[in-house]
């Protein structure tokens, strides 16, 4: 992991992204980049400067002078983290959120995506989407997300995985388990027994054969009907810092509903997210 971007609007649940970025910068030695996205106003009235140019330069200049405002904040928490060593740049681009987000990460080829959320009310508000979900579902490399009630207690050394026994799974875990190393982290498989079916055991079996290279991984199965559930009182009973999952994009009716399971639980746990796309992993 070389390069992270951090998508900020300046509020608290942005500073606890960029609380974990650094956690993850400094583990991984990977650059930092803030990221403000703008539109500049739509102006009406007769109170307008003499050119638009000289009105919109000044516009820049007023917002660019905002985020900078913000930047010693960001320095304080480098400090106070003891992350001055680390390469952090701030850089503010115009346009709308979620293409700019996708665009500067395409463009600066950004390892990971890590950004705040604080939440959705309701499913029609989860399906109609929002900043989050959309970058998760159309990023070109795996996104963190991190929950507004979430809590950093300063190490990530506890990491959930779902799984349900598929091929790309063992590559996503052998991904995972090259960043765990380096946090030196535990990281629990769970899979959710919702058909109840005798093959599940050599299904597992199969599974864990085909996993070498890292001691620290465990397998839980999980009896219950519903998955978001039976995962929400995993996490709850658990010490886990960050859960992952494979997402998939939207081709399928199958694949909508497993994906809308990892964005329901994005805005309603309090567990940062790891979210790693299919498409990577062919």
């Amino acid at each position: 992991m070389k390069n992270i971007l951090i998508p900020t609007d300046l509020s608290d649940t942005a500073q606890k992204a960029f609380v974990y970025a650094l956690q993850l910068a400094d583990n991984q030695g990977a650059n930092i980049t803030t990221l403000l996205v703008f539109k500049k106003p739509i102006i009406k009235g007769a109170h307008l400067p003499s050119t638009m140019e000289e009105f919109y330069a000044t516009y820049d200049l007023t917002e660019f002078q905002s985020y900078k405002d913000v930047i010693p904040p960001l320095h304080d928490l480098i400090e106070s983290e003891g992350y001055q060593h680390l390469d952090v740049k701030h850089v503010m681009e115009e346009g709308d959120t979620i293409e700019t987000i996708l665009r500067v990460a395409r463009e600066s080829e950004c390892d990971l995506i890590v950004m705040g959320t604080t939440g959705a009310k309701g499913l029609k508000a989860l399906f109609m989407g929002s900043i989050a979900g959309e970058i998760l579902e159309n990023a070109h490399c795996p996104v963190l997300v991190v929950p507004d009630a979430s809590t950093f207690d300063g190490k990530i050394d506890q990491i959930a995985f779902t799984i349900s026994y598929k091929e790309e799974e063992k590559r996503a875990l052998t991904k995972l388990s090259k960043m765990a190393a380096d946090f030196d982290a535990e990281i629990h498989c769970i899979h959710v027994d919702v058909a109840h079916t005798s093959e599940l055991a050599d299904q597992m079996t199969a599974f864990k054969a085909d996993i070498k290279g890292y001691e620290k991984i465990s397998f839980e199965v999980l009896e219950g009907n519903n998955i978001d559930k039976a995962i929400s009182e995993y996490l709850a009973s658990n010490p886990i810092d960050i859960i992952a999952m494979v997402t998939h994009e939207r081709h399928f009716f199958e694949e909508l509903f497993n994906f809308s399971k990892t964005k329901q639980l994005a805005y309603h746990s309090k567990i940062p997210l790891l979210a790693i796309p299919a498409k990577l992993l062919g």
